[in-house]
C-alpha cells in the first residue's frame, strides 16, 4: 500500500484536470443522469471530480442523493472540502464490499477504475446487488486491449522502452512480465461477459477517442499507479522521472504533437 505522502506526491489529480479527461467522463453521466434515478453511487469517487459532474447534471430541482465511496481518507476530505451540496455524501470503503455500504441504488459509476481491480467479477457482482433491477451499472477504462487507436501502438511501446533504456542507464533494472496487477487489460468483449455474468445486460459500448497532448502523458507519468503498472517494481520516483525522460526522446524521435487514445465507455442494465 502506498503511504499517505507518496499518494499526495503523486496523484492522479494533475491528469484529470485535463479538458478530455472531463470530457470523457460526461459522455457517461450524460448517459446515466435521468429524472427517477434518486441514488446514484459514484463509486471510486477520489476527491470528487466526478461527482461534481453528476451533482451539475442533477441541478438544483432533482432531490437525488450522490454518494462517493473512496478506499482513501485523504481523498475523500478533499472531495468533502471541495463539494458543499447537501446532496453528496462520502464513505470510505472499498469496491469489493459495495452491497454492504449501499443498497437499492439507482445508478453506480465506476470511472476510470476498473482496470486497477484485481477480481473484478467480484466488484461487478457487488454493483449488481447494489443496484435496483433496472438500474445502471457505467464505467470506462483507457487500459484495455483496444486502447491503443489505430497506428498508435508504437508509440506508447516506444515510450516504454525509451522509460527502461533511462532505468539501465542508471543502473536499475525492470522486470516485465506483462501488465502489472494494477493494470489488468481486458477486451470489450470479457467486459461484456463480467457483466452479463453478474446480471447485468450491456446497452452501450462504445469507444470515444481523444488526443492526449505531451502536458497530460506527462501528468500521468507521475501518477503512481500509473508508473506502478508502467515500470513494474521501479521506486515511484526513479519511475516518474524515467518516464518523462523517455515520453520526451519518444516525442523528439517520433515528432508527433498530439497521441489518439481509445476510451471504453460501457452502460449496462441490471435484469
Amino acid at each position: 500500500m502506498i503511504e499517505a505522502h507518496d499518494e499526495e506526491r503523486f496523484s492522479f489529480a494533475p491528469f484529470s484536470r485535463h479538458p478530455f479527461f472531463t470530457q470523457v467522463n460526461r459522455w457517461i453521466v450524460e448517459r446515466v443522469i435521468c429524472p427517477g434515478r434518486q441514488v446514484i453511487v459514484d463509486l471510486g469517487c477520489g476527491p470528487g471530480a466526478v461527482t461534481k459532474l453528476i451533482l451539475e447534471s442533477l441541478g438544483d430541482k432533482n432531490h437525488a442523493r450522490v454518494i462517493g465511496i473512496d478506499p482513501s481518507a485523504s481523498a475523500l476530505e478533499k472531495a468533502r472540502a471541495a463539494i458543499s451540496s447537501r446532496a453528496a455524501e462520502f464513505i470510505e470503503g472499498s469496491a469489493e464490499w459495495l452491497s454492504r455500504l449501499v443498497a437499492a441504488a439507482d445508478a453506480v459509476v465506476f470511472l476510470n477504475a476498473i482496470h486497477l481491480v484485481l477480481d473484478k467479477a467480484r466488484v461487478v457482482t457487488e454493483v449488481r446487488k447494489a443496484l435496483k433491477p433496472g438500474g445502471v451499472f457505467a464505467f470506462n477504462t483507457t487500459f484495455f486491449a483496444g486502447a491503443y487507436a489505430e497506428g498508435t501502438g508504437a508509440f506508447w511501446r516506444r515510450w516504454i522502452v525509451r522509460s527502461v533504456q533511462v532505468l539501465k542507464e542508471q543502473g536499475i533494472g525492470v522486470k516485465h512480465t506483462g501488465h502489472a496487477p494494477a493494470m489488468q487489460w481486458l477486451s470489450p468483449e470479457e467486459y461484456r461477459a463480467l457483466c452479463e455474468s453478474a446480471g447485468l445486460r450491456p446497452t452501450t459500448m462504445e469507444l470515444v477517442t481523444v488526443d492526449m497532448t505531451p502536458e497530460s502523458m506527462r501528468d500521468i507519468s507521475r501518477f503512481w499507479l500509473f508508473i506502478e503498472g508502467a515500470l513494474p517494481g521501479v521506486p515511484l520516483e526513479q519511475g516518474s522521472e524515467a518516464l518523462q525522460v523517455g515520453l520526451t526522446r519518444a516525442l523528439e524521435e517520433t515528432k508527433v504533437t498530439a497521441v489518439p487514445r481509445n476510451w471504453l465507455q460501457v452502460v449496462a442494465e441490471a435484469v
